[in-house]
């Protein structure tokens, strides 16, 4: 069986629909869940919560400005799952804010280093869902999966230099599935820190330099990841 991570998107059947739309939601929660099984749309792998079976899988559903940016905490059995996929890239999501070459020599140059790069939060769910996300003050979250420490390092010293239309904010995810922010990473790779707080789809911990730096070694999971279509 695939390992379901971190931010995947995941399309469910009409039985797990059917099950969370019969749980006691309010009106407003009820319009939400309406609109994402007819539209359907996507929801997100969360940390899994200790109280959840081990057949269970814990999803998110953060709905646009509209219904008061509102977050549901669901589950589902992984056997509903009926496909999954990721979250836009940031060449996607570059060209359609219509930004200029900066994001663009910033994916090309990740690209070249072999990391693959999503955007999640408010500019991954607008460009999926089509609805009104973003505001102001939104930052880009990117989701970068590195190959090694190294690449890890060279990363975030690249973020920290480049200027874009957006605050760049976001997480470095290691081979075996653990995450860090890479604004984390920075401090702790520059000695203002001695831990980060290190994530995965079961825990969150402190992890030291040394910890972290061992990270790249680990074999990674046969993680379920297929692009999406999108304009």
């Amino acid at each position: 069986m695939k390992v379901l991570a971190r931010n995947q998107l995941v399309w469910l059947d009409a039985q797990a629909w059917a099950q969370m739309q019969a749980h006691p939601w309010d009106d407003e929660a009820q319009h939400i869940l309406a609109h994402w099984r007819s539209t359907s749309l996507p929801l997100v792998v969360c940390r899994q919560r200790v109280e959840a079976a081990p057949d269970q899988i814990c999803l998110g559903l953060p709905a646009p400005q509209h219904w008061s940016r509102r977050r549901l905490a669901l589950t589902a059995r992984l056997d509903q799952v009926l496909a999954f996929g990721v979250f836009p890239t940031l060449f996607q999501v570059a060209h359609a804010c219509h930004w200029g070459p900066a994001a663009l020599d910033l994916d090309l140059a990740l690209s070249n280093w072999g990391v693959t790069v999503h955007v999640y939060g408010s500019h991954g769910w607008q460009l999926l869902t089509n609805m009104p996300y973003l505001h102001d003050g939104s930052d880009l979250d990117l989701s970068l999966a590195v190959p090694d420490f190294q690449t890890a390092c060279r990363v975030q010293a690249l973020l920290a230099e480049v200027e874009l239309e957006r605050r760049l904010d976001g997480e470095i995810v290691f081979p075996g599935g653990q995450a860090v922010a890479w604004r984390e990473l920075q401090r702790l790779v520059t000695g203002q820190t001695s831990q980060v707080l290190l994530k995965d789809r079961q825990n969150i911990r402190l992890a030291t330099l040394a910890e972290v730096q061992k990270l790249g070694a680990c074999a990674p999971h046969d993680v379920a990841e297929t692009a999406l279509a999108l304009p």
